[in-house]
């Protein structure tokens, strides 16, 4: 009799654990499941297998948090400083160009210019969270101007043109702040510090296809080209910055690709007041009072830029 009783007390609790057995939801039971790390705990993460820990470290599920809820291409292992190679190359335009006819007859109107911005240094970015970076820039840039003067034919060089070309080259420190409110897209804002420390005034003569004319002699040609009065440019001016693109990863390397809009806050010319000597005449242009006739020039640079950034890790 005892052992009839054992037998089916046996038999009862094998049976109740089949049929307590845990269901995961895709009609596995829990045991067999689990052995395969496919147990949902309801928040659609799969439990680990029956060796591994089922709980992550503190670190381990603040990271893993916060890089499913941003959304951010910016994964918990990327670095948090990086350091690359900023490359920017684009058009310029110019702002509150005077419109006096008097000097547009002298300088040109503004559709006149033809205008282009390159920039070329390092940038340096540091990962505050996935959310938000700060990137700093040092980069080398140049502004050119070009516009025609005089367009003709001449007995000896034919068809011709002659060209007023104006360069500034500076030293300038963008400061952004980068926002990544979903995957791969920034956008980003800021201001940049410009250092102007040179410029470039010369005139070229060109045939009708822009091509130099050279004057040779003696078997030494020199191009036809001329160094105007010097340009002189503010030293220093502030600019805003605005610009979106898109973070990408080629071969382990990182790469930036976007573009940028970049407008000065003050006028480019360190003197904004213009007045106008008239040879033949041998004196100032004067006013309707008879007095010397100032004009006031607080033309500013603005610049459109394909951009491109390459880290070095």
């Amino acid at each position: 009799m005892k052992k009839i009783i054992l037998a089916s007390a046996i038999a009862f609790m094998c049976l109740s654990s089949n049929a307590f057995a845990e269901d995961d939801g895709y009609g596995n039971d829990i045991p067999p499941a689990r052995s395969e790390g496919t147990v949902d705990d309801g928040y659609g993460n799969k439990l680990p297998a029956n060796n591994e820990p089922e709980y992550k470290s503190f670190e381990e599920a603040r990271a893993s948090s916060n890089g499913s809820s941003s959304g951010s291409s910016t994964s918990a292992d990327a670095p948090i400083f990086n350091i690359g190679f900023h490359l920017g190359f684009g058009f310029g335009n110019l702002l509150s160009y005077p419109s006096n006819p008097l000097y547009t007859e002298y300088m040109g109107k503004k559709e006149d210019w033809t205008n282009y911005s390159f920039d070329v240094g390092g940038i340096f970015k540091y990962r505050v969270n996935n959310m938000l970076m700060v990137v700093p820039e040092v980069n080398l840039g140049v502004g050119i101007m070009t516009r025609e003067t005089e367009s003709g034919r001449h007995w000896f060089l034919g068809d011709y043109k002659v060209s007023e070309n104006r360069a500034f080259i500076n030293v300038n420190v963008p400061l952004m702040a980068r926002f990544t409110p979903i995957k791969y897209l920034y956008l980003e804002a800021g201001a940049r510090l410009n250092f102007n420390f040179t410029t470039v005034h010369t005139q070229d003569i060109t045939d009708k296809d822009g091509n130099p004319y050279e004057v040779c002699f003696a078997g030494e040609c020199k191009k036809m080209s001329d160094e105007l009065e010097e340009w002189k440019v503010s030293s220093f001016i502030p600019s805003a910055v605005a610009g979106i693109g898109a973070s990408f990863k080629y071969k382990n390397r990182e790469f930036d690709v976007g573009i940028r809009f970049t407008w000065d806050l003050t006028g480019l010319e360190k003197d904004d007041k213009v007045d106008f000597f008239d040879p033949s005449e041998g004196k100032y242009l004067e006013d309707e009072n008879g007095e010397k006739l100032v004009l006031k020039n607080n033309t500013k640079w603005m610049s459109f830029q394909f951009v491109l950034n390459y880290y070095l890790f």
